[in-house]
């Protein structure tokens, strides 16, 4: 099996684009060259690695491929930094160091409380440029599987073929709304009549802690008139001014909880585990940035 450098980065990149034509672009080559790579990879694998639809889409083949032409673009921008000076080496100056991109995923919640901490520390330390894909965190492992991200932070606690699972520790969320919000909604307590007519802030529609949060406090399956708040901060900001009653993270609304300017509507909590899964690649970059999210998250989680 014949797999060229060049064939690789064809099939990401029409993956990244699109279609052929500004995978064309984006490489300065003709579109025929580009029909051209994918063809002869095709040939070399002897496996269909697209679905030659609008957007271009990977099969399950070429998913592996995208796999590996990003692990192989990690590891040559790595090998390019080490003539320059490693990503440890003090004797070069961090100004100096050509910059690795890396791409991982998180979910919102980490990100707006104990993630970019993290991702500041490792940007002083190392020559690095990364790229945050953001999605529940139920989701984010797929990102590792089409070949998107190097890294991500998710609930699953199943390792992707390839990648190493780290536990990260759980996130905890509680219910909680406004003193005025709890008296005007639910003023003798979250039954279940109260809670499926009491606005509820979601983050999205995938927002499942939401759901299953306010269907375990009602004891069955509810659909309370939703808010959607698409941000982690402005998410917190929206339970603290009144729109509705929601689960928000200790480690965000602790200090209001403690000010009284929210309240728990109920003794009840949800704990979301949290995992780091990350390819397995021998990268000096991605194993120090494992090593400072772990680290990071013991402290937060």
């Amino acid at each position: 099996m014949d797999i060229s450098q060049e064939g690789l980065r064809t099939l990401a990149a029409v993956l990244r684009e699109g279609t052929f034509d500004a995978a064309a672009a984006s490489l300065h080559i003709t579109p025929s060259a580009v029909s051209q790579r994918i063809k002869a990879l095709e040939s070399a694998v002897g496996r269909v690695l697209l679905r030659r639809s609008k957007p271009a889409t990977a099969t399950p083949d070429g998913e592996i491929l995208v796999r590996l032409a990003k692990q192989w673009e990690l590891l040559l921008a790595e090998t390019r930094a080490e003539f320059v000076g490693t990503p440890d080496d003090e004797d070069v100056p961090l100004t100096a160091r050509p910059r690795v991109h890396l791409p991982i995923a998180a979910n919102a919640d980490s990100l707006a409380t104990w993630l970019l901490p993290v991702l500041a520390r490792f940007h002083r330390e190392h020559a690095v440029a990364v790229e945050v894909f953001r999605d529940d965190e139920t989701r984010s492992s797929a990102m590792l599987r089409t070949g998107d991200v190097l890294a991500a932070v998710t609930s699953q606690p199943l390792a992707i073929r390839g990648c190493t699972l780290r536990s990260l520790g759980t996130m905890r969320y509680l219910p909680v709304a406004t003193p005025e919000f709890i008296e005007t909604w639910l003023p003798e307590g979250p039954h279940a009549e109260a809670l499926a007519r009491a606005p509820m802030v979601q983050f999205d529609r995938n927002d499942h802690i939401q759901r299953n949060i306010s269907s375990a406090l009602a004891g069955h399956l509810i659909d309370p008139p939703a808010v959607y708040i698409p941000a982690s901060t402005e998410y917190h900001r929206a339970v603290e001014l009144g729109i509705g009653w929601g689960a928000v993270p200790v480690v965000q609304i602790s200090e209001a909880l403690d000010s009284g300017r929210v309240r728990l509507i109920a003794d009840h909590h949800i704990d979301v585990p949290l995992y780091w899964q990350y390819w397995k690649l021998s990268s000096p970059l991605l194993q120090a940035l494992t090593s400072i999210v772990v680290e990071g998250a013991e402290v937060a989680l």
